[in-house]
This record gives structure tokens, C-alpha cells and sequence, in this order.
């Protein structure tokens, strides 16, 4: 298989099996929902995975913002699922019940920056 076509491969199969296990766990209509997601995420990925740096192949070299677009993206999803811990912990604590798996993701989240932030301050 050529190197245009794995990672939409990749993509619909991960879907499939999203969709399989929503299905098996009596949450068909979700299943197929992030079916579609995937679908429509390998489709971007093979109409403009040749025609723009922002969604290289595997095999493909972007230009040199490539790594500076990544790392922002990482960094922008990590900020928004810490964001989003913290506001179900807040929510949660404030309607009574039990918030402790979005305070250990929280908590996770946050150790892990500041102690990559203290390693690489350390290092320089």
C-alpha cells in the first residue's frame, strides 16, 4: 500500500472499531457518529495530504513550520483538555457527586507540565 493511502486506512479502520465497540456496548447512533469523524478526517487527509505541509503523508517532508504548527496544536489540545477537566471537576464538586477521575486527570496534566517545564528549564 502506497504511503498516500495508510493513514486514511488507518483512520476508517480505527472508526470501524470505535464503531464496533460503541455498537457491542449499546451505543450504535455514537458509534456511527465518530464513524463519520474518522471518515471525513481520512478524507482530508487524502485530498490534501499531498497539496499542503499541514497534513503530510507519512513518508512526506513539510516545510519548516511543520514542527512549530504541531507543537502549537499539541499544546492548544492539551490546554483545552486540562481546561476541561478542571471545569468538570468544578462542576461536578458543586453538584454534589463524585468529580475525583477529572481531579486525577487534572492533577495528572498539570504534574506533567510543570515537571517538563522544570526538566527543560534545568537542561538549558
Amino acid at each position: 500500500m502506497g504511503a498516500r493511502w495508510r493513514m486514511p486506512v488507518f483512520g476508517l479502520g480505527l472508526g470501524v472499531a470505535i464503531c464496533v465497540l460503541a455498537a457491542i456496548a449499546g451505543q450504535a447512533i455514537l458509534g456511527l457518529g465518530l464513524f463519520a469523524i474518522m471518515a471525513i478526517y481520512s478524507a482530508i487527509v487524502l485530498a490534501f495530504g499531498e497539496r499542503t505541509a499541514t497534513v503530510p503523508g507519512p513518508d512526506e517532508v513539510g516545510d519548516e513550520r511543520l514542527p512549530l504548527l504541531t507543537l502549537l496544536a499539541i499544546a492548544t489540545a492539551g490546554f483545552v483538555a486540562i481546561l476541561v477537566a478542571f471545569l468538570a471537576f468544578l462542576w461536578l464538586t458543586a453538584q454534589g457527586q463524585s468529580a475525583s477521575p477529572f481531579a486525577m486527570l487534572a492533577l495528572a496534566a498539570g504534574a506533567g507540565y510543570l515537571i517538563v517545564l522544570l526538566w527543560f528549564r534545568w537542561r538549558r
